[in-house]
């Protein structure tokens, strides 16, 4: 590939649930880009109900199917070479990082992006400290309780410490939501890819 060939974006939202992945694709109008799993969940399990709020229906025994769903259509959009976000918490523990299993698939003409949505709501000067990390949690808790499906807070804290531990692989580009110039100009890109 030669320098003048311009690369195709795959942008890998990051963060926590309720840290603003989905509604950052929202309010930009990437909802025709954008592949999630919890999409795919709503899609097979439907929706519960805890205590009367919606909450996406995580069932165990169909993970595997969202996981093979999800795969094919990511390795699909990668095969047709079209710019792609990856509505995820993107977080992994234990030795996993998704990151990294995504990028064994990225064709050479693709340059990777992550959207750093929970970078925001922590501390500037000490990002990883108890204190930041309780803070955001907070933040998270309420954005929980007043966004469409929630998720349970077990899964969130669990979510939050992946990411004080979680190490994004140097090939890709990392960007704070709340950078707006860098934000725009990657939107740009993708609205505007091919035209």
């Amino acid at each position: 590939m030669t320098n003048n060939m311009k690369r195709i974006p795959l942008i890998l939202m990051l963060g926590p649930q309720a840290s603003g992945k989905s509604s950052f694709i929202k309010m930009n109008d990437l909802q025709n880009y954008t592949i999630s799993a919890d999409e795919i969940r709503i899609r097979l399990n439907g929706i519960n109900s805890n205590n009367g709020h919606p909450q996406i229906n995580f069932v165990n025994q169909t993970e595997k199917i969202v996981w093979q769903i999800f795969n094919q259509i990511l390795q699909t959009r990668l095969q047709n070479g079209l710019p792609t976000i990856v509505d995820n918490t993107n977080l992994g523990g234990h030795g996993f990082n998704p990151i990294n299993d995504i990028l064994k698939r990225v064709p050479d003409n693709y340059q990777v992006y992550v959207i750093d949505c929970f970078k925001p709501l922590l501390d500037a000067n000490d990002p990883l400290s108890e204190e930041s990390l309780t803070h955001a949690l907070k933040i998270l808790d309420q954005r929980n309780r007043d966004r469409e499906y929630s998720v349970n807070m077990d899964i969130i804290q669990r979510f939050v410490d992946y990411y004080a531990h979680f190490e994004i692989p140097n090939k890709v580009k990392v960007i704070s939501s709340a950078d707006l110039q860098k934000v725009q100009d990657l939107i740009d890109l993708i609205l505007n890819f091919n035209r």
